[in-house]
């Protein structure tokens, strides 16, 4: 039976379920409405009122089409009601835009996501008040606010989405690629992103795992990148064994909760996820020592 999935994060969790990357999803997985370059912060503020022209991004056109379609998407927070109405299963989930890319105060403390090209917008162009706000330069007041936001979401799937089962994905920045003759190489450009970001992904997963009953995906730490992505080369855009080992860990988490009606291998599934959870947190704190 193919399981219903939604995302809520980067392309890192969208790519699992795309056919020209991971051409074999299908077999296993659906993928309903998704979450793609939304902020936990932003996704529990109110609608944003503004004239659809307002935020188009000129010209109209190619990926400018997409951009606006992001920023009307957090603007409308369409997402919840995605999830409300919709019968997921599972929901994917990965911390990259809250730390790459943050938040946009606009005023009276209401929060957007700093989406890409947003600032080429009318409508923030004519904001009387902005301040755009990273973790990456203000850690302690963003994380802050983030947690509360977090918690939100996740009291708003307790009550909304009782059924609907979390898996964080904790992938990182990575920084070397494999070369034709199967040697490895390191980017620098990449390792210096690996060292600005990581550890606040580290901070933020860190939090969910220790406070909701989330499963886990492992990430190895040895992942190539892709020189070859459709997207183009980046430091999250990884070789293809990724997304294969992630189709297998998808399998096997969906296989456990197919058999916990049982009781023993209900409970036996509880162990599995706090253990996975608690690789993952020693992990962080080695990481971080």
């Amino acid at each position: 039976m193919v399981s219903n999935f939604s995302v809520f994060g980067s392309c890192t969790c969208r790519d699992i379920f795309n056919s020209t990357i991971n051409k074999d999803y299908k077999k296993y997985f659906k993928i309903g409405g998704n979450g793609i370059r939304l902020s936990f912060i932003s996704i529990m503020q109110p609608p944003v009122n503004y004239d659809e022209k307002d935020i188009i991004i000129h010209p109209q056109r190619g990926q400018n089409v997409y951009f606006t379609d992001w920023i009307k998407k957090d603007f409308d927070k369409v997402f919840l009601e995605e999830l409300k109405e919709n019968k997921f299963e599972y929901l994917m989930m990965d911390t990259y835009y809250d730390v790459n890319f943050g938040i946009v105060d606009i005023g009276n403390n209401h929060f957007v996501t700093n989406n890409v090209r947003l600032d080429e917008t009318k409508f923030y162009n004519d904001l009387e008040y902005k301040r755009v706000l990273k973790i990456t330069e203000n850690p302690n007041e963003y994380f802050t606010i983030w947690k509360e936001h977090c918690d939100l979401f996740f009291n708003f799937l307790k009550d909304n989405c009782p059924n609907l089962r979390v898996i964080l994905n904790p992938t990182r920045h990575m920084y070397k690629v494999l070369n034709e003759d199967g040697s490895l190489s390191s980017i620098d450009s990449c390792l210096d992103e690996c060292k600005l970001y990581n550890p606040y992904r580290d901070m933020l997963d860190e939090y969910i795992i220790k406070n909701f009953d989330v499963d886990v995906l492992t990430f190895d730490d040895n992942t190539l990148l892709d020189k070859d992505s459709i997207w183009g080369f980046s430091s999250l855009h990884y070789y293809p064994k990724y997304f294969s080992d992630v189709t297998d860990q998808l399998n096997s988490i969906i296989k456990r909760e197919k058999m916990a009606s049982d009781l023993k291998i209900s409970e036996l599934n509880k162990k599995i996820r706090l253990n996975k959870r608690e690789v993952l947190l020693n992990k962080i704190s080695s990481r971080n020592l």
